[in-house]
């Protein structure tokens, strides 16, 4: 049952995710891929700026530039998932604070969400950017971020196996509302985020409802792409489940992309970031050392925070406080001395046919290993084919 859900929430995630793509292009006339760090690495941003620091002059800013938060849709998705994994988890009645860290696992916190800050803003995407939608649309640089994440998670868990998994623990805590207080504010907080995407602007308002549903996704299915990637390079710790999802959530989006853009008519930006491949490459690494150092990606980081995770809390802010601004300040820095040739590119400026084919043979490969692990998923399609194969053999006995 579990398994389940989680598959049938990581298709939902591709169904959103072309939902606001498709929404995106009824506003502005393109459909649109989604992201979540460069919304957060404005957030941090902004952070410093109202401490006093004229952040506004780095080049990086200059780039991706300040705007309040709920005027700009790429922070607003932020904020979208944290109220809707917050309100999940209090309508469920799961809303518990936990996992406080001891001085172990808050430098595990703080180490491992510095590098996913700043390996995400160095690649310009994470998990989301760089994977889920890059893939999907048939960027190069997915393949190119995959291939560079992959070894970077396989060296993060060694360095937490070797330094923080005998030492990092939680202090044994669990805070919880009442039920009827928990539901009663979760139906509180739903009814202000409708009440919020009314008075936005109709793109923001668009970013605003897709994070929601995004956040709540994640609360219910408890889908992390951290756990994906790290079943594909620690074999000995692989339940597969996460694969598979992240394959589904491939496979849809990519789909919908394919499908609105052949039958529909609907032009899609897919422009992959224009820096330098190299500049992916280790960005991607470092990204791939922060989730295997801190145990969660981007996303499950943000819906884990708002249900109630200390621990989750303190990977964001540093995610967010430190390691984006950290990347920040070094973004001309990283533009002088890696190389910005060849950048990347969507494989649909070839054709669309060859667009697609990369997402659903990627899809498929995940899908095919993760059922592999999958045990629970493994026995079940085992015995629908017991039962399809007995049905068939009865049914040519009655004919015979």
């Amino acid at each position: 049952m579990g398994s389940r859900l989680t598959y049938v929430s990581a298709m939902l995630i591709g169904v959103v995710s072309v939902l606001m793509g498709y929404s995106v292009y009824l506003v502005t006339g393109a459909g649109s891929i989604w992201g979540i760090t460069t919304g957060e690495s404005k957030l941090g941003g902004l952070f410093w700026q109202s401490l006093g620091l004229r952040t506004e002059q780095l080049t990086y800013f200059q780039q991706f530039k300040l705007a309040p938060p709920l005027e700009d849709y790429s922070q607003a998705i932020v904020f979208a998932i944290l109220v809707g994994g917050g309100a999940t988890a209090l309508i469920t009645r799961s809303f518990v604070v936990k996992h406080l860290p001891d001085r172990w696992m808050l430098a595990q916190a703080i180490v491992g969400g510095f590098l996913l800050g700043y390996g995400a803003r160095l690649a310009l995407g994470c998990n989301i950017g760089n994977f889920l939608s890059a893939w999907a649309a048939g960027g190069v640089h997915a393949a190119i971020f995959t291939a560079a994440l992959l070894p970077g998670t396989y060296v993060g868990l060694r360095i937490t196996e070797r330094l923080f998994a005998s030492r990092a623990r939680p202090i044994k805590m669990g805070i919880a509302p009442p039920g009827w207080l928990q539901r009663a504010l979760g139906a509180m907080l739903v009814a202000v985020a409708i009440g919020t995407a009314l008075l936005l602007k109709p793109l923001v308002s668009v970013w605003w409802l897709a994070g929601l549903a995004f956040g709540a996704l994640g609360w219910i299915s408890s889908i992390c792409f951290a756990s994906c990637y790290r079943d594909l390079v620690a074999p000995r710790y692989s339940s597969g489940i996460n694969v598979v999802a992240v394959g589904l959530a491939v496979l849809v989006f990519s789909t919908g992309i394919f499908l609105l853009q052949q039958l529909g008519g609907v032009p899609f930006k897919l422009t992959p970031p224009q820096i330098g491949a190299s500049q992916i490459l280790l960005g991607g690494f470092i990204f791939g050392l922060g989730i295997g150092v801190a145990g969660s990606c981007i996303f499950s980081s943000e819906w884990r925070a708002a249900g109630g995770s200390i621990y989750s809390m303190v990977v964001l802010a540093s995610t967010v406080l430190i390691g984006m601004p950290a990347l920040a300040l070094h973004y001309d820095w990283w533009l002088s001395v890696l190389p910005q040739e060849p950048k990347p590119f969507t494989l649909y400026a070839l054709s669309p046919v060859i667009g697609y084919a990369a997402p659903l043979a990627f899809s498929t490969l995940l899908i095919v290993y993760g059922i592999r692990s999958d045990v629970s998923a493994r026995d079940a399609i085992a015995r629908w084919l017991s039962q399809r194969i007995t049905l068939k053999a009865g049914s040519d006995k009655i004919r015979g």
